[in-house]
């Protein structure tokens, strides 16, 4: 039940429009404004009715890859959170763009006359976020997955750990070649649009670097406790694999385009999670219930050896 709860919260949104562009319709130019160039001038309309129809086109994609999570038997838990959660903020987008246009354009003779939008930018990018937000924290939590018993096969490598000794392996892998790609033209384009414009239009391209930055700045730690990867400067969010989970580690190798991209990633059977900063040496670890958690490290056979290590003074009497 939570699932439909969490599918009806995502829906709500794409419901605001169809629902309040009648009320609205008579105080609106017809067409509205639906671009603005450098200067701020409106250099793009649309019809009221073909904005409507946009938009709710927009919102049903997603919402239909979310009705299929919510429908779907085998689906893991945290997949299906995952999808709900991106359709609501699409749909969350989707009405505060209608919401924007709207405030911007409320009692205005024509499109022409419509003011650019300037911290508006901002409210529509948190209020989307937020509410795919909401709508995954309304899936529920996922359920603990079971734990793995008895030690690493005998064959996998181990460290030669005295009997009570701690030992723990963190690293800060560099940003990958490629971030840089995406992060210049992002900053670049932000600073035109900055000096075009004005400061708010160049704060969705400002927000989209940031998320970059903290997606693939990142810390790498394994200790007694299990497997921990922080992001951005103060190691927040993270995601913790318990020790409990990890059945054995072993060295791999790294293809990035097997896991569709750099970054934290998920395979597309929702079964694997990957750290993916760049292609080479990595390290696998087989979890409980068929999953597995792929990262790039600098030197996977000692990581590997020491969670096998750690493993076996967890499961050995």
């Amino acid at each position: 039940m939570s699932l439909w709860w969490a599918f009806a919260l995502a829906a709500a949104p794409a419901a605001l429009v169809p629902l309040t562009g009648p009320i609205w319709r008579d105080r609106l130019p017809d067409p509205l404004p639906s671009h603005w160039d450098f200067a701020g001038r409106v250099d793009g309309t649309t019809g009221v009715g073909a904005m409507v129809t946009m938009l709710l086109v927009v919102a049903a994609v997603p919402l239909a890859a979310a009705l299929v999570a919510v429908l779907a038997p085998g689906l893991r838990r945290r997949v299906r959170r995952a999808v709900i959660g991106i359709a609501g903020a699409v749909t969350g987008g989707t009405a505060a763009i209608w919401l924007m246009t709207v405030a911007l354009s409320l009692d205005v003779a024509t499109a022409a006359e419509v003011p650019s939008p300037s911290w508006h930018i901002m409210v529509l990018l948190l209020g989307a976020a937020g509410w795919g937000a909401l709508v995954a924290r309304a899936c529920g939590t996922v359920p603990e997955e079971p734990a793995a018993t008895g030690p690493p096969p005998a064959g996998l490598a181990r460290l030669d750990l005295a009997p009570g000794q701690r030992a723990v392996w963190s690293e800060t892998p560099p940003m990958p070649r490629a971030a840089w790609i995406a992060l210049v033209p992002l900053l670049v384009v932000a600073v035109v649009l900055a000096v075009g414009v004005n400061a708010w239009a160049a704060a969705p391209l400002l927000v989209g670097a940031v998320a970059v930055l903290l997606m693939l700045r990142t810390r790498f730690t394994v200790d007694a406790r299990g497997v921990t990867v922080g992001f951005g400067p103060w190691g927040r969010p993270r995601v913790r694999i318990p020790m409990r989970e990890i059945v054995s580690a072993a060295p791999t190798t790294v293809h990035v385009f097997e896991w569709g991209g750099w970054g934290y990633r998920y395979s597309l059977d929702g079964r694997g999670r990957g750290l993916i900063l760049r292609g080479g040496p990595g390290v696998r670890l087989e979890l409980s219930s068929g999953r597995c958690f792929v990262a790039t490290v600098r030197d996977p056979e000692t990581v590997s050896a020491l969670v096998n290590s750690l493993l076996d003074s967890a499961r050995t009497p």
